[in-house]
Formats: structure tokens, sequence, C-alpha cells
């Protein structure tokens, strides 16, 4: 498990939404501890990758964008609808 001191800000944040919730997730450290603590899913590969990604990027070992992308794919992987202000 990462050190989660050091938090990595996302360029824009992702909105999830489910039928019974809205998650805002703006940061590499947001994400880890959703991904965590709020998933639906128990295990999945999207949500493994994301979550390996996310300690890279903790560990300043990559970029926070690889980790926003990366969980994108585990929030579709889990059906949740996902937006954000851009779209992108």
């Amino acid at each position: 498990m990462p050190t989660l001191t050091q938090d990595r800000l996302w360029s824009e944040a992702v909105i999830l939404e489910a039928p019974s919730r809205v998650l805002r997730v703006q940061s590499t450290r947001d994400a880890y501890l959703c991904l965590k603590n709020h998933w639906p899913l128990a295990e999945g590969e999207a949500k493994s990758e994301a979550l390996a990604v996310c300690d890279r990027v903790i560990e300043g070992a990559d970029e926070p964008d690889a980790a926003r992308a990366a969980f994108i794919k585990a929030a579709e992987e889990a059906q949740f609808r996902v937006n954000s202000w851009t779209g992108s």
C-alpha cells in the first residue's frame, strides 16, 4: 500500500454516477481510496490495474493523468456512468 500523504491532482475531476450515489474524484489519492473503500466490485482486471497505476503515481513513478485514465477504465468496468466537465 502506498504512503497516501502525497497527493497527485488530476488535470480534471471525474464524476461517477450510480443509481444510489455520485462520487467526485479529483486526485490519485481520492481514486485509490475510492477503489479500496467504496467500489462495488471486489475484484476486476481494470480495478487491479488502476490500483497499480495509482501506486506508481503516488510514488512519483508515473504521471497523475495515467491514474485518471486507469480509474476511468475501472469505473466503466464497474458500470458507473462516467462524466467530467469537458467530457474527456
